[in-house]
């Protein structure tokens, strides 16, 4: 008997629209959150906004805010 380890090839296009939840995004890449240090007192900015709008406006399917609870 013979017992096959590896696990199933699924091909996946990174730039193919997904669906997460209820939303799609336009591709599957995704900036992970980062330290950005403009949340004082775990308040949103303007100056965090633009932070995270650039990546959006670059092509990034979605941005993930850290340090903001």
């Amino acid at each position: 008997m013979t017992i096959d380890l590896d696990p199933p090839t699924v091909k996946v296009d990174p730039l193919a629209p997904a669906k997460l939840g209820p939303i799609t995004l336009r591709n599957r890449v995704i900036k992970a959150a980062t330290y950005e240090g403009l949340t004082p007192k775990g308040l949103v900015t303007d100056e965090l906004i633009e932070f995270h709008r650039q990546p959006a406006a670059g092509g990034v399917g979605m941005t993930t805010v850290a340090y903001c609870a």
